[in-house]
């Protein structure tokens, strides 16, 4: 039986052992009972609040089929919500067992629902009580007038103005003030070298990287702090349950806590700024709402791995966002795409690949495959795993040179026939079970690739978009040629499953492992 094992922690201040130690309880666990270990897959400093920001957890659910077995140390590490219970359900009616290693969870036992249920609600009043009482003594701390958590660039975490930071905020304001735009200044400031806020960050996302960008000069320009007006419980952050995406919302403002503190910036700077660096659109964008086009937020840019962003009249072409927002000192990576040109180029491959009849055929062909790999799966006898776990042992120990190769050679022979031999039994075995009905499997396909096209041709923006990311992934786009290339991998996998049939596999012909496209005319 195949097992999927599944660990994570919460915060940044947790170690990475903790990931290392949930994934030898659970191999052990599997050892120890036969099960064959087909996939590992882990979060890392993430919250369990909801499932739609963990790639880890989305990845294991995606990995299990009808009969495997997803192995947890405990049931809060797939969810710390009132989430859990319908996820167990959903995993349930796909045929899926859960196991929690050390808190005796099993989802077959006849205490589970109860047991999902009121572990969801333990742990989800758990977060809340905890978000209450940090709450509670941060308003006592601002009350107070001491620093409630976090740095604001030009001052330290006690709040006292670090004058070297100050220095550089004057500047900025002074030439905003002067009527300087926003992206001359972030660009001027990279050409110059000077660390942006976050550039000391302990942190390992990009914006760690000492780049200014003109959201981060926009977000500076309208800060109170830099006049000494010092409010804290101005908004909230609440995390949407689905997509894990946390949102920010303004709190009433007798709800505010507001003391004086230094100031940088004169009143007068300040009033002149707020008049030139009023809220309006940029590149394309809409204040408030989610990408307009169908490639946002899909292409990454070879060169500094920032996202490309539509630019433009009407968002005509798409740009690297870091060269447009912080200069060629931020990224080098001037050259652009049209977006009509380059949607046309990333969707035909698609439709040539993947949804033409000639895919469809080959889709049904490989799916008879998988099934009756997944038939002999079931049907070999479990001497295979521990025949495959010796021969990985002595590979182990020829790699690490404690034994030759040639001293062992006869036994290595020996365990592949065996092998060999119990996995053809289990073809055998399997020949004789019902499979996947060929005509069946045929119309499921063609039916989900005749709702993808349409998705794709007629469906709105945010469907095709995320439509196409399942298709796509991340379409890294380098500079050849003056020109813009993107590289591709297509995989038929959201569509098999779109079709109600079980994945297996890397998905062999059907993956196209990398396709280049220029994004030209």
């Amino acid at each position: 039986m195949a097992a999927v094992i599944y660990a994570r922690f919460s915060t940044e201040h947790q170690s990475e052992s903790t990931i290392v130690d949930q994934l030898r309880r659970c191999r052990d666990y599997a050892r120890a009972r036969g099960l064959e270990v087909v996939a590992e897959h882990t979060d890392e400093g993430i919250s369990g609040a909801a499932i739609g920001n963990r790639p880890g957890v989305r990845a294991a659910l995606e990995a299990l089929a009808s009969g495997d077995v997803l192995l947890v140390v405990d049931t809060t590490r797939l969810s710390r919500s009132q989430d859990l219970a319908p996820l167990l359900a959903r995993l349930r009616h796909r045929g899926v067992r859960v196991v929690g290693v050390l808190d005796g969870f099993d989802s077959e036992s006849k205490t589970a629902r109860m047991q999902a249920g009121l572990s969801g609600i333990m742990s989800e009043e758990f977060r809340a009580s905890i978000a209450a009482r940090t709450h509670s003594a941060l308003d006592m701390r601002a009350r107070e007038g001491r620093a409630t958590g976090g740095r604001c660039y030009g001052f330290d975490r006690a709040g006292a103005v670090v004058e070297a930071e100050a220095e550089v905020v004057r500047e900025i304001f002074r030439r905003v003030a002067e009527g300087e735009t926003q992206k001359a200044i972030a660009a001027e400031l990279n050409l110059r070298g000077v660390p942006a806020p976050g550039a000391s960050w302990s942190r390992r996302v990009r914006r760690s990287d000492g780049v200014w960008m003109t959201p981060t000069l926009n977000a500076m320009l309208a800060n109170e702090r830099y006049v000494g007006r010092v409010v804290w419980n101005r908004s909230l952050w609440r995390r949407d349950p689905d997509s894990g995406v946390r949102q920010r919302v303004e709190r009433p403002e007798s709800e505010w806590v507001v003391r004086p503190g230094p100031a940088i910036v004169d009143d007068e700077t300040f009033r002149r700024v707020r008049e030139r660096a009023a809220p309006r659109k940029i590149y394309g964008g809409r204040p408030g709402g989610g990408p307009r086009y169908l490639l946002s937020g899909l292409l990454v840019c070879g060169d500094c791995g920032g996202r490309l962003v539509a630019t433009g009249r009407g968002g005509s072409h798409y740009y690297c966002g870091t060269h447009r927002q912080g200069g060629p000192a931020a990224c080098p990576n001037a050259t652009g795409a049209r977006r009509a040109v380059a949607e046309r180029v990333l969707l035909e491959p698609i439709e040539r690949e993947l949804l033409s009849p000639e895919a469809v055929e080959l889709a049904v062909g490989l799916i008879r495959g998988w099934s009756r790999a997944a038939r002999a799966r079931a049907a070999s006898p479990p001497e295979v795993s521990e025949v495959e776990g010796r021969i990985a042992r002595l590979e182990a120990q020829i790699a690490a040179g404690t034994i030759e190769r040639e001293d062992v050679l006869p036994a290595l022979a020996a365990l592949a026939d065996r092998r060999r031999s119990l996995i053809s039994g289990g073809w055998r075995r399997a020949s004789g079970r019902p499979g996947v009905d060929a005509a069946e499997a045929g119309a499921a396909y063609a039916r989900a690739v005749q709702a993808m096209r349409e998705v794709l041709t007629d469906g709105p923006v945010d469907r095709a978009r995320a439509a196409l990311s399942r298709l796509l992934g991340d379409v890294v786009c380098s500079r050849e040629g003056g020109v813009l290339v993107a590289r591709v991998a297509l995989s038929a996998r959201p569509l098999v499953e779109a079709a109600g049939l079980s994945w297996s596999g890397s998905g062999g012909a059907l993956l196209l492992r990398e396709k280049a496209v220029r994004l030209a005319a």
